[in-house]
């Protein structure tokens, strides 16, 4: 596990139901290469994200990337995810305010938030409690 990618709800139900998590996309059809901040690797944890305001921030599914290697499907260049976990879950507590990103796919670097999805996992997918 190397980086968390939070996804925009948008496309959500339809990531969940096929397996995958798929790159955004211009109108034109083209890849928004400068929306991907660095390149989702196998076994890297994608989630998908609801927020309303700076403060809201609402985890929707959690999943677990299954290959380096992308197909086409009909919704663009995809990659395979292993969705783990699904449900609603508020972060609370959270010792500063989140800085919500807005775009549709961005790497996640508040180690609150990443703790938070951490505890969503199951087991098998957590470090041993003695790292």
């Amino acid at each position: 596990m190397s980086a968390f990618f939070g996804i925009d709800e948008h496309n959500a139900k339809d990531f969940i139901k096929n397996g995958m998590v798929c790159f955004p996309q211009y109108a034109s059809g083209k890849l928004d290469i400068h929306g991907i901040v660095s390149p989702i690797k196998n076994e890297d944890i994608v989630f998908i994200k609801h927020s309303t305001t700076q403060l809201s921030l609402h985890i929707k599914a959690v999943g677990v990337v299954m290959s380096d290697f992308p197909s086409e499907s009909h919704f663009g260049v995809c990659l395979p995810v292993k969705w783990v976990w699904q449900g609603e879950k508020t972060p609370e507590n959270l010792d500063e305010t989140l800085s919500l990103c807005g775009e549709t796919l961005y790497e996640e670097h508040n180690i609150l938030v990443q703790k938070e999805i951490i505890d969503l996992l199951p087991a098998k997918y957590r470090l041993p409690t003695q790292w």
